[in-house]
């Protein structure tokens, strides 16, 4: 049950207490909202399921980025994230999947954790504990990706998630709309709370599942057969105690047995000593000094409050852009 889900994916460092919701940010890094003139706020309606999104996008031209928020929704930190994005030379599209408004607040600057739980309880289109699918959530992102390609003249877009939305540039990846996809700590299926506060591990099946049938991996696999300029990237810390980078190995394996290996790459921070990285021809390592906390450390390029390690990671996506890769 979604209620055992999580005191998902947040970078606080202790368990709170029953009244007290997890944040994005601790108190010594809130961080305010950018003026929300700095976007264009628009909506779309998705023709197969009816459902209606807002969307923020950045105001400049720009190579086309669909930028899916974590548990904690459109947070200060990811709206500034999405303006740096900008300075790089995209246009970043920002859909609540939450609605607007979200528990009576405003979607734009939203910044919730556990207080999410309850919402996606009642909302039957999410699906997050399972091993695999994220749920019926899926294939509305599919039809956002359509709708923002649509309405940018067909264009091609880059899909990035992370956390709980981590996984969901993947499972998209087989419209033709989609060409890199960024999976920032996917953290499903998710951990449940006695997981959590026990440290205890989730089975190695959980841990190595990406939230996908054998059908939708396949489909990834004949859709990058097609396509040659589709490209996936991966972003984690070794040690993150939300999420398995055994899911990373999963994928590699998948894609290096059809000859597509070379077009997945991740960039990950791991500690002192840990020589993970150096043994996985996917990927790029760094050290990091951060240690691991009961849900840290946990966010890499998004929302991360360990500035130094963030830097990295945003410097290593926007090398990948400068690439030509997206």
């Amino acid at each position: 049950a979604i209620s055992a889900l999580l005191l998902l994916l947040s970078s606080c460092t202790s368990l709170p207490s029953k009244e007290t919701p997890i944040v994005a940010e601790t108190p010594s890094h809130k961080v305010e909202a950018p003026d929300e003139s700095r976007f264009v706020k628009t909506s779309a309606r998705l023709a197969g399921s009816g459902e209606t999104y807002p969307i923020w996008r950045t105001r400049s031209a720009g190579k086309l980025v669909l930028l899916l928020h974590p548990i904690n929704g459109l947070s200060p930190r990811l709206l500034h994230f999405a303006l740096e994005m900008e300075t790089w030379g995209y246009r970043v599209y920002l859909p609540s999947l939450y609605g607007d408004p979200v528990l009576g607040k405003p979607a734009y600057g939203f910044d919730r954790g556990l207080a999410m739980i309850k919402v996606l309880k009642k909302d039957d289109r999410w699906n997050p504990v399972q091993t695999d699918t994220v749920g019926p959530i899926v294939e509305e992102v599919a039809g956002l990706a359509r709708w923002v390609s649509a309405r940018e003249g067909g264009r091609r877009i880059a899909v990035m998630g992370y956390s709980l939305t981590g996984i969901l540039p993947l499972a998209i990846f087989d419209e033709p709309s989609v060409q890199v996809a960024i999976l920032g700590q996917p953290a499903t299926p998710a951990l449940r709370l006695h997981e959590i506060a026990g440290r205890i591990p989730q089975s190695q099946e959980k841990r190595e599942a990406l939230s996908m049938s054998e059908e939708d991996l396949d489909s990834v696999v004949r859709a990058m057969k097609r396509d040659s300029r589709k490209r996936i990237f991966g972003f984690h810390y070794v040690h993150d105690p939300m999420a398995s980078i055994e899911r990373f190995d999963v994928l590699n394996e998948r894609l290096a047995e059809n000859g597509l290996g070379n077009r997945f790459r991740a960039y990950v921070m791991e500690r002192p000593g840990e020589e993970f990285v150096g043994e996985r021809p996917w990927g790029v390592g760094n050290e990091t000094e951060e240690k691991r906390k009961l849900l840290t450390p946990h966010s890499t390029y998004g929302a991360n409050t360990n500035e130094e390690d963030q830097e990295w990671f945003r410097s290593q996506l926007k090398q990948a852009r400068g690439s030509g890769s997206f």
